[in-house]
């Protein structure tokens, strides 16, 4: 079944190559933690197209990807925290976070996948909150297969701290967001229809 799904992966990512391009998408998830109780919260990325290139060894590979979302569009069911987590990022000055993902060989990642007995890989990104960057690694699996298209999740945790961010905080501290968060992402990769 990995070799299947990989072979597919491959497939894709070579027949979308002639077009030069895949539409991405994702979705989501921040799991958090707080002195009164656990929370989550949402958020869509921007859409973001995902450029394939040959290299002088005759690879397909990912120069770079940007994905962003924007800070006013999360979400966590609760508009007290909302505006403060909106405050906390300063969403007016820096509406935007940003990961960046320079250098993919998906052909390296599938291989390390395969390898893997869970099914994981790993990838990094530059991750930018506001006007702070920190290098994450993210743990990336459940991939799956669909006709002309490939999803996978993506996971890591986030330390609100190395970021310069003070948690949210309610009735003058007694309740407090924790400094760890995870943040869980649903990918989409879908090949450009031909004109």
């Amino acid at each position: 079944m990995k070799m299947r799904i990989a072979s597919f992966l491959l497939l894709t990512f070579a027949s979308a190559a002639s077009a030069g391009v895949l539409n991405g998408n994702c979705d989501i998830r921040i799991l958090g933690t707080s002195t009164l109780h656990d929370f989550s919260g949402t958020v869509r990325c921007q859409p973001f197209p995902v450029s394939l290139v040959g290299d002088a060894e005759g690879r397909m590979v990912i120069p770079g990807v940007e994905i962003a979302v924007l800070v006013e569009e999360m979400d966590t069911q609760n508009k007290s925290r909302d505006k403060q987590m909106r405050e906390m990022f300063q969403g007016g000055k820096f509406p935007r976070i940003q990961a960046v993902l320079l250098n993919l060989d998906p052909d390296k990642i599938l291989r390390e996948m395969r390898n893997d007995p869970n099914g994981k890989g790993m990838v990094e990104l530059t991750l930018k909150i506001r006007d702070v960057e920190r290098r994450i690694q993210a743990v990336i699996g459940n991939l799956r297969e669909n006709p002309g298209r490939v999803s996978f999740d993506a996971e890591f945790p986030l330390s609100l701290k190395e970021y310069d961010l003070k948690p949210p905080t309610v009735f003058f501290g007694a309740i407090r967001v924790g400094d760890k968060v995870t943040v869980n992402a649903a990918f989409r990769l879908e090949e450009v229809p031909s004109k």
